[in-house]
């Protein structure tokens, strides 16, 4: 009885000090859970500017990003599987995450400002460290004043007023890596658009880019385009908005460019 007695207040005193080594954020230790770090950049998708006070969360765990959009979250448990950042006035962004034991994971966002018209759609382009220069492309119906149609792009970026053809804006060009590019939309002709990205850069190919292109309307996230894991050629065709407002899936890569 005496052993019985003395092997349970062992046991007892091996909880506390395990409960004790626990921070709140790390209470999967009991279990054998581990944590890592998760840290990166939120910026605005109309801008390219850093955001502040903008809340990212994974699980449990959660920060506010500074002055420079910066945040970090630290003992993140390697279980949890996704990661928002959310501010009021933008639509929240959430990312699939994956973890391993005390890694350092950048996770960046950006952020699309909510819309307000039922015509009106955001195309927002991010990727990866190479190559260093994609360029979203967006091909313009005509109308009876502008037979030829409009290209949308880095060389002739469209107008910032909704009611003057093409009624559509490049507001990002970003040719440094990352993104994001950035198309707003704001009110739709009766006529099929196409949608493209061009890999300036030329190399590494566009297959390697982990390029995303979202589209946004004033519900929401509407649309998510992954990268083609296969394909050849410069040009990914992502998508077509037909004359009803309805999205067509393309989402190929090829040698040349779409056209109207």
């Amino acid at each position: 009885m005496k052993k019985r007695v003395k092997y349970i207040a062992l046991l007892l005193v091996s909880l506390v000090f395990i409960l004790s080594a626990c921070t709140p954020f790390d209470f999967n230790g009991l279990l054998g859970g581990k944590t890592a770090t998760v840290g990166g950049t939120v910026t605005d998708a109309t801008t390219g500017l850093p955001l502040s006070g903008v809340t990212v969360k994974s699980g449990n765990v959660s920060g506010t990003t500074d002055s420079a959009g910066k945040y970090a979250l630290y003992k993140v448990p390697i279980a949890n599987t996704s990661i928002s950042a959310s501010k009021s006035g933008y639509v929240t962004n959430t990312q699939t995450l994956s973890l391993v034991a005390d890694e350092q994971k950048t996770v960046n966002f950006t952020l699309s400002p909510e819309l307000a018209q039922d015509e009106e759609l955001r195309i927002v382009l991010t990727w990866g460290e190479s190559p260093s220069d994609l360029d979203s492309h967006l091909l313009v119906p005509p109308d009876a004043s502008h037979l030829n149609g409009y290209e949308v792009d880095y060389r002739t970026k469209g107008i910032d007023d909704p009611d003057e053809y093409p009624y559509a804006f490049l507001d990002v060009d970003d040719t440094s890596s990352y993104g994001p590019e950035t198309i707003t939309i704001f009110n739709t002709l009766n006529h099929t658009y196409k949608y493209f990205v061009h890999n300036y850069s030329g190399s590494p190919e566009i297959t390697t880019s982990n390029a995303i292109v979202q589209v946004y309307d004033r519900n929401g996230l509407r649309k998510t385009y992954n990268i083609p894991t296969s394909g050849n050629g410069r040009y990914r065709y992502v998508f077509d908005i037909d004359a009803s407002g309805g999205i067509i899936n393309r989402n190929v890569i090829q040698e040349v460019a779409p056209a109207l």
